[in-house]
């Protein structure tokens, strides 16, 4: 399989993972066909891409860190504001997530415009986990991150719809209240005796920079590891993330921007982490080579910046060492 962007999928092509609605359901089950009908009602409700099934890799295979099904009952849940179902989820994603021993991030979640917060909370308690794992964090401080992670935006389900679903870039009063949402989730949630302290303050500070410029101008001092470990999980997923107002930026941009900000608004040990288990292009994402061919990335064990490749003509090439690709750059993803 691999991955396209919206504006290349075409008529024929035949999808190899499920898209799943606004509502949690699946959309368009793996297997079926794209028609014109069907790709025009993918771009209007505003996905941003799909993972197309191919014979010539049948071998690139990338399996989600969470099931299906565990994906789905947390997506429900928080639908359903059941704020403490969703909770025990994120406690078994961890569960679930240490068993495998997950140790990167390949696979990208597809999310469209409707149902983008649900879906961003659960892609944010995924990330955090891993780069919590990465951190070396015990099972109780897993479970509290996994906590924060699935709870950190549900302020923003207060903040007024015309905010939320503005097609254009937020003006200063559109950002004052949205800036409100860390504080709206801290007190709903401050009397819930089931959500621990240190989950509560790690949503109340998951906006902090630690040069004092994030929501509430907090000093570094002030910021501990969860919060900081959210800023980096929800910046990469919301960055990757198609938009009304703008196109998804790809894995490698976004890796760029943190790790130029490594310092000022992000911590530097949990980018490192994060270099370490977001690779910049993942597997199955179609490169545009400077040569004019385009590759998919078949394996990014060995090098993440200059992975093993595929061509569409079935040849197989590891940009990092083949000396005839040495002077062969990567412009960007398809």
């Amino acid at each position: 399989m691999y991955y396209l962007t919206i504006k290349h999928l075409t008529p024929g092509m035949q999808l190899a993972k499920s898209i799943v609605g606004e509502n949690g359901n699946v959309l368009l089950k793996s297997g079926n066909t794209l028609t014109p009908t069907v790709l025009k009602r993918l771009t209007d409700m505003g996905f941003q891409g799909a993972y197309i099934d191919d014979p010539m890799f049948a071998d690139v295979e990338i399996d989600d860190v969470i099931n299906d099904e565990l994906r789905t009952k947390a997506f429900v849940a928080l639908q359903n504001d059941n704020l403490l179902a969703a909770a025990e989820l994120a406690k078994t994603m961890v569960k679930e997530m240490k068993y495998k021993e997950v140790l990167k991030l390949d696979l990208l979640d597809i999310k469209n415009d409707k149902n983008y917060v649900l879906k961003h909370s659960i892609a944010v308690t995924v990330f955090a986990i891993v780069l919590g794992m990465g951190c070396g964090m015990t099972q109780e401080q897993l479970e509290n991150l996994a906590v924060a992670g699935i709870l950190h935006d549900i302020g923003k389900f207060e903040i007024k719809k015309r905010v939320l679903n503005s097609k254009k870039i937020y003006n200063q009063k559109d950002m004052d209240e949205m800036k409100k949402h860390p504080i709206i989730a801290y007190e709903e949630l401050k009397d819930n005796p089931y959500i621990s302290s240190v989950s509560r303050n790690a949503i109340l500070f998951h906006h902090e920079n630690l040069d004092g410029t994030g929501y509430y101008s907090l000093g570094q001092e002030k910021i501990g590891l969860m919060p900081r470990i959210l800023r980096v999980a929800d910046t990469y997923d919301s960055m990757t993330a198609q938009k009304k107002y703008r196109d998804a930026l790809a894995p490698s941009e976004v890796i760029e921007y943190i790790m130029s900000n490594a310092g000022t608004l992000f911590d530097r040990t949990v980018v490192e982490v994060f270099v370490r288990k977001f690779p910049i292009y993942p597997i199955g994402f179609v490169l545009k080579l400077s040569n004019g061919e385009k590759a998919v990335v078949v394996s990014n064990e060995r090098n993440s910046m200059r992975p093993f490749v595929r061509t569409f003509d079935g040849k197989t090439i590891d940009l990092a060492n083949n000396p005839n690709y040495r002077s062969v750059l990567i412009e960007g993803i398809v």
